[in-house]
């Protein structure tokens, strides 16, 4: 997923802000980040006492660290 982030991001530089090219790949973002936050909102009403919430709460703010770095990356 981080991959795909970093492509479209690529992509949104080289294209025209209102060309099709910068659109479709900032819907594919969205959409990247739709489905991950289903996931992880599914995930999260699996967790059933405090140690679990907090180990999911960790590697979500963990993963989220790590697109924060992508996208920073990108937009320099």
């Amino acid at each position: 997923m981080k991959t795909n982030i970093r492509n479209n991001l690529r992509r949104m530089k080289k294209a025209d802000v209102f060309s099709n090219d910068y659109i479709r790949a900032e819907a594919n973002i969205g959409n990247g980040l739709k489905t991950m936050i289903t996931v992880w909102s599914e995930l999260a009403e699996d967790t059933r006492n405090k140690t679990d919430w907090n180990n999911f709460a960790k590697y979500v703010l963990k993963e989220i660290q790590e697109y924060g770095e992508v996208i920073k990356n990108e937009n320099e």
